[in-house]
């Protein structure tokens, strides 16, 4: 049971994953570089976890009695085939290159038309949502290798922590620096990470605090600018890079 819920948690950070650009096409390319330049499946997954791999097998049935000739024949023949078997348990050991295929084969295809839906409607655009959730779907049951697993979670968390850095950064400017109290920084900034006139408006309002943000006005926007950056860089909006990190968790 636990083992079972240890899996679901992995495919629920996979779904998340699949939303953040690049880390489907990163597996993708891991997959062919393996497939061509004759690398191992191994080196990227070790299986699948599907929804009902979790269902209980039908109850065992009793076997039919065994003639003693016959299974004195069969252990003669167990000497025999011992050593082909453990060749034939290398080659067949590791995913199944064919199922894996057709696997990447669908990923492969929902990610172009993810791609295209992204690109002519955006991120926020139903069409362009429900193709990023069939992707998710497709690619949340692989599982990978811890490396290639880890990989991606730090992409993704390090994302996170370029944007938490700046926002505290912000934070101790206004309420550190510029004495603005903490719930008016808390109710006030949330939407407005990137919107550079948010301070000048600060700036030119009565709170006592207004001289002060107008002298660090500077420094805010600078904070904003590398959050801007951000967004350029990983093609999501703050609010985009927050809500992946939260499903993650």
């Amino acid at each position: 049971e636990i083992a079972k819920r240890i899996e679901e948690g992995i495919r629920e950070v996979m779904g998340a994953i699949a939303h953040f650009p690049g880390t489907v096409d990163h597996i993708l390319s891991e997959y062919t570089r393996v497939t061509t330049e004759g690398g191992r499946l191994s080196d990227v997954l070790s299986g699948y976890i599907d929804p009902d791999d979790g269902i209980a097998p039908p109850a065992a049935e009793v076997p039919p009695p065994v003639d003693a000739k016959a299974a004195k024949a069969d252990d003669d023949t167990d000497d025999d085939e011992a050593e082909s078997s453990d060749d034939e348990e290398e080659a067949e050991s590791g995913p199944d290159p064919v199922i894996a295929a057709q696997r990447f084969g669908a990923v492969s295809d929902q990610m172009e038309i993810t791609r295209k839906a992204l690109k002519k409607h955006g991120r926020g655009n139903k069409q362009a949502i429900a193709e990023l959730v069939a992707l998710a779907e497709l690619f949340m049951p692989i599982k990978l290798v811890p490396k290639q697993f880890e990989g991606l979670v730090e992409r993704v968390r390090s994302a996170l922590e370029r944007l938490r850095a700046q926002e505290r950064a912000i934070m101790q400017l206004c309420v550190r620096d510029a004495r603005m109290p903490r719930t008016d920084f808390l109710r006030q900034f949330p939407g407005n990470e990137v919107d550079e006139s948010w301070s000048d408006a600060l700036a030119k309002g009565k709170a006592k605090y207004a001289e002060a943000i107008g002298r660090l006005q500077p420094d805010i926007i600078r904070c904003q600018q590398k959050l801007t950056a951000l967004e350029t860089e990983t093609g999501l909006t703050i609010a985009e890079i927050k809500d992946i990190n939260r499903r993650m968790s």
